[in-house]
């Protein structure tokens, strides 16, 4: 079983075009015949967004769905904290600005200490 939780990306196959929607739930419900149910927010691609897979990254938070889904028809995606694509106006960037390369530059080998003229300078 999986172990669902509020900010959880899901996705959708639709019957009709076949294809892959993703949502982020937003709450849980459970009727009188202890069937469970979502109440989902959609995401929605941007230009970023690859095609064959789901980067959270490229997609920005849609419209909020009013009816639940059942969740036997929700495929689990992925954890993402439940304010994740909430902030608009975030005081960092959620959609990179530049490409991201995958690697760190680091230095390799001895740290060289700082020198007495450096020291000397700084304390006067």
């Amino acid at each position: 079983g999986v172990y669902y939780q509020i900010g959880d990306v899901i996705s959708v196959v639709d019957e009709q075009d076949g294809k892959t929607y993703y949502a982020q739930i937003r709450g849980f419900i459970q009727d009188q015949y202890c069937e469970k149910s979502a109440a989902l927010t959609w995401l929605i691609p941007t230009q970023a967004s690859p095609k064959d897979c789901f980067d959270p990254a490229s997609y920005i938070i849609g419209p909020e769905e009013d009816l639940p889904r059942k969740m036997e028809y929700l495929e689990f995606v992925c954890h993402a904290p439940s304010e994740y694509f909430k902030s608009r106006s975030s005081p960092f960037p959620t959609v990179p600005t530049r490409p991201e390369k995958g690697y760190i530059w680091t230095h390799v080998g001895p740290t060289p200490a700082i020198s007495i003229k450096e020291t000397v300078t700084n304390n006067l």
